[in-house]
């Protein structure tokens, strides 16, 4: 079962083309990680209207997928930035 409650380290999610910022996201494991999925559920702040693209330049950037029963979308590595 997973947790209710969202883990407490936020990071910045931007494009790796223009600099455009795509999502604010709740990471579970430490922020010196590479970012390979981000679930639905655990976006704090979504700059997308949850689409796969980025609002600015329109290079895609992710795929949409269901992992472990959840909403997720599986990072394209070299398509966005994590701070």
């Amino acid at each position: 079962k997973p947790r209710a409650k969202l883990p407490d380290r936020r990071v910045d999610v931007s494009c790796a083309g223009c600099g455009a910022e795509l999502y604010r996201y709740a990471k579970g494991n430490g922020a010196g990680s590479r970012l390979v999925k981000v679930y639905a559920d655990r976006v704090v702040r979504d700059m997308t209207n949850s689409s796969t693209r980025c609002p600015s330049c329109g290079a895609e950037f992710a795929r949409e997928t269901m992992i472990h029963g959840k909403r997720a979308f599986k990072i394209i590595q070299g398509k966005v930035k994590v701070r």
